[in-house]
């Protein structure tokens, strides 16, 4: 009985692997709360908008911190201090404020088209996509990044986006992860519980997909 009550037992390893993913999904969702709650005060006006894109940001190294927690426990297992350590390596995202600048600045634009021309079905297809894009173009930059782009914003930018280019069935993938997270949250009953798993299993699974397709390689 106390084996298994051991911090190295199966059970306890179990439990611990459990609590990172949630508080490795718990503060990525806490970085686009900001966001949240200007859309939820404010909605699509003006300020808005401008206001929107600017909470958005926190977002950014956000991603890049859950993907590194979870490249972390990937490698070693449970790292300790999930607090600390994500918080830490969103720190470290922000050497990359460029590409989050960008994409908001982007996200704007997105966002007066959609509220000007989306009625139309058209539109709205090139809004959706372009918004794909921006989503599998910032997946690419953490990711590059983390597998060992170094150099100024555009040498990182430009290796993640060769990779991409190079290997299309990782961000093709990365979009299909993105959407059942996104869909898997809008489950009645249960969406609300999975929504605090999901992101950090949407990260591991997105390591797994560079891994696999060999864009890490190509981007280091």
């Amino acid at each position: 009985m106390t084996s298994w009550l051991a911090y190295d037992s199966r059970l306890s390893r179990v439990l611990l692997a459990v609590f990172w993913w949630f508080a490795t999904s718990v503060q990525l969702l806490a970085t686009a709360l900001p966001f949240a709650a200007v859309d939820h005060a404010i909605g699509l006006s003006h300020l808005g908008i401008w206001l929107g894109a600017l909470a958005a940001l926190p977002a950014g190294p956000g991603l890049y911190a859950a993907l590194k927690c979870m490249r972390d426990f990937a490698t070693d297992g449970y790292p300790g201090a999930p607090l600390t350590t994500f918080w830490r390596a969103w720190t470290q995202g922000l050497r990359l404020w460029r590409i989050w600048t960008g994409a908001g600045a982007l996200g704007l634009l997105l966002a007066y088209n959609a509220v000007l021309y989306g009625a139309g079905d058209a539109a709205f297809a090139a809004i959706t996509i372009a918004a794909a894009l921006i989503l599998a173009a910032l997946i690419a930059v953490a990711s590059a990044s983390l597998a060992g782009a170094e150099g100024p914003t555009l040498a990182v930018l430009t290796a993640a986006l060769r990779a991409a280019a190079l290997r299309p069935q990782a961000p093709i993938a990365w979009l299909a992860l993105a959407f059942l997270a996104y869909g898997s949250a809008q489950l009645p009953v249960v969406g609300p519980n999975l929504a605090l798993f999901t992101p950090a299993a949407c990260a591991f699974a997105i390591l797994i997909v560079n891994a696999a397709t060999g864009f890490d390689r190509k981007a280091a």
